[in-house]
């Protein structure tokens, strides 16, 4: 293959990779506009509450899945037991975020449960880089490097919480964003929107970065069932 030909493959490769990263993330958006959407205002042990649980977990499963892909092409990051484990734990952390905001309300309550929120976010991606690397999900649990877009999305949920559920102390945030002709609903979407692509792609890129210094396993790919190293 000529050089040109081998750019114009690792181009076409990076610009499959990002537009994979673009659906995954309307993909983890639409989940938890649904989880939200079930679990808000019903009781923890309601139908509307499991269905929406199970809505996370299977939606996070997926989203996992295609972040695996994007970092790793078609060889396996990390297994399905390991992929189940990093659902579970980022489920948890949502699941989590969500109860304390409500418990505390208010505005000082989503601020108090978003800066927490933050702090587990950046243990849980560093969790996931791991896992994403090939490496053992313990190995490092706090990475500096995964706190910048672990605030991000932190700030992104809060400021969609904020605008697509009744919080006491939101009202004049609420009255501007309608004064400028756009639904509070739609802009909280959008807030989140943003927060999680921006997250998605440092995820992707921190998990790749100095891959060619790690010693990553022998991997089975998706396609042959062969081993690739």
């Amino acid at each position: 293959m000529s050089t040109r030909e081998l750019v114009r493959t690792e181009r076409f490769v990076a610009a499959c990779r990002w537009a994979l990263v673009l659906a995954l993330t309307g993909l983890e958006v639409a989940t938890l506009s649904v989880w939200l959407a079930l679990v808000d205002g019903a009781p923890p042990l309601s139908r509307a509450a499991v269905v929406g649980v199970v809505v996370l977990l299977v939606g996070l499963q997926v989203e996992h899945f295609l972040t695996d892909l994007a970092a790793n092409g078609y060889a396996v990051g990390f297994p399905l037991g390991r992929t189940l484990a990093v659902t579970v734990i980022e489920a948890l952390l949502w699941i989590g975020w969500f109860a304390a905001a409500e418990a505390l309300g208010e505005l000082r309550g989503v601020f108090v449960a978003g800066v927490a929120f933050a702090v587990a976010l950046a243990v849980q991606h560093t969790v996931e880089a791991n896992a994403l690397r090939g490496r053992s999900l313990a190995v490092r649990l706090f990475d500096p490097g995964t706190v910048g877009f672990s605030l991000l999305t932190a700030a992104g949920a809060s400021v969609w919480l904020v605008l697509s559920t009744p919080v006491a102390g939101s009202e004049p945030l609420t009255l501007f964003v309608a004064s400028l002709g756009v639904d509070p609903a739609t802009a909280g979407g959008l807030a989140l929107a943003a927060a999680l692509l921006a997250e998605r792609l440092l995820v992707v890129r921190f998990a790749r970065r100095d891959r060619s210094d790690h010693t990553v396993p022998a991997r089975r790919t998706y396609r042959t069932g062969s081993r690739a190293r």
